[in-house]
């Protein structure tokens, strides 16, 4: 017995090292594919029932459908270029350029159904991944489409719903009632309905004011939504209900994507010129932790449990990944100039486009 007590406290020490070595693996990234060839890539999304990812090629004037599971391009979609003005973000003015410039994405009815921004078109546009294009709404765009798995070329004439000038985000409730658009140079938010496909009303933001609306989170109700303005340092919360502003609260100095947490109480922001996520609680009005990941915060993406943020530092070069209970950041991925961001619903693939690069890469997320 005595010697069974002299030697339990290494054994002890030993079994704990082993035990914590066993339950806390290390968080990694394992690189399963790089999809070359994009043109511009801006956002990239995982279907809600996340069989296919959608990559918005900007310069592409088209989209990419990628099935999740075998990582094979299933179909490339490109839209007939219209002249139209643009606008040069680095000298401030506008320039001639082309209206079917995919920018941001999102889904309704379970992904059956992708909603494109277009960029210089003031205009969003429906895709029925089914196929299922012919039934047009008042306005229509159209739309070549090669599907690559079935080895078919057609053209199919698609819904295109006019909006507010230079529309960026689009996000839509999790009821699928409506569809949201930020209008960057319209301060304004378009309500799109889902079922009529019509623009119901353009709520705008900041009074007139420039606010420059960029992100968009949406409560789980779908009864409010918060926009952030990059311009004026506000959130602007909405009523799905009155469609009105309903208050509008300073948060940092320059927020460009929202997240909401899976209990509604908090949202997660990126700022953009300081370099910054931060956890601002939706109560309390009140910023409660922020963690720096590089220089130009861009796009947030949340693991469906909650328990890692994923942030693009675009000048960087670089992906932060961040434990939203410390609120530190646990790791980075290197990459060029990251832009789009998502995570698979079963929270095993991050997605990450590269604007500059010209690619999209596809990491299996192990651990922690």
């Amino acid at each position: 017995m005595r010697g069974i007590r002299k030697t339990a406290p290494w054994l002890f020490a030993l079994f704990i090292v082993w035990g914590i070595g066993r339950t806390a693996p290390a968080l990694e990234f394992k690189l399963l594919k790089q999809f070359p060839g994009a043109e511009a890539p801006k956002a990239v999304e995982v279907s809600p029932d996340g069989t296919y990812a959608a990559v918005m090629n900007l310069e592409g004037f088209g989209f990419w459908l990628i099935d999740t599971a075998t990582l094979a391009i299933r179909q490339k979609v490109h839209f007939p270029k219209t002249a139209a003005k643009g606008w040069n973000y680095t000298r401030k003015v506008t320039i001639n350029s082309f209206a079917e410039k995919p920018v941001e994405c999102d889904f309704t009815e379970n992904g059956r159904y992708l909603w494109v921004s277009f960029h210089n078109g003031e205009s969003v546009v429906r895709y029925d991944v089914r196929g299922e294009n012919e039934k047009t709404a008042v306005s229509s765009q159209k739309t070549f489409i090669h599907d690559i798995q079935n080895k078919t070329k057609t053209t199919a004439m698609i819904p295109k719903i006019q909006v507010g000038v230079t529309p960026k985000i689009v996000k839509s409730t999790p009821d699928s009632k409506y569809v949201l658009v930020a209008n960057w140079h319209s301060n304004s938010v378009s309500v799109i309905d889902s079922g009529t496909l019509k623009q119901i009303k353009e709520i705008i933001v900041g009074g007139g004011k420039r606010y420059i609306p960029r992100g968009i989170a949406i409560s789980s109700d779908s009864r409010t939504a918060y926009v952030a303005n990059m311009a004026s340092g506000t959130i602007s919360v909405l009523s799905l209900e009155t469609l009105t502003v309903i208050d509008d609260v300073p948060v940092t100095e320059n927020p460009r994507h929202l997240l909401i947490s899976n209990d509604d109480r908090y949202l997660y922001i990126s700022d953009n010129i300081r370099g910054l996520v931060l956890k601002y609680n939706i109560a309390k009005k009140t910023v409660e932790q922020s963690v720096p990941v590089g220089s130009r915060a861009r796009t947030i993406a949340m693991t469906p449990d909650g328990r890692l943020l994923f942030a693009a530092a675009h000048y960087s070069g670089k992906v932060a990944a961040i434990d939203t209970t410390t609120f530190t950041v646990l790791q980075y991925i290197d990459i060029e100039r990251p832009m789009g961001l998502s995570v698979s619903p079963n929270g095993k693939q991050l997605w990450a486009s590269s604007y500059q690069g010209g690619f999209v890469n596809v990491y299996e997320i192990i651990g922690p």
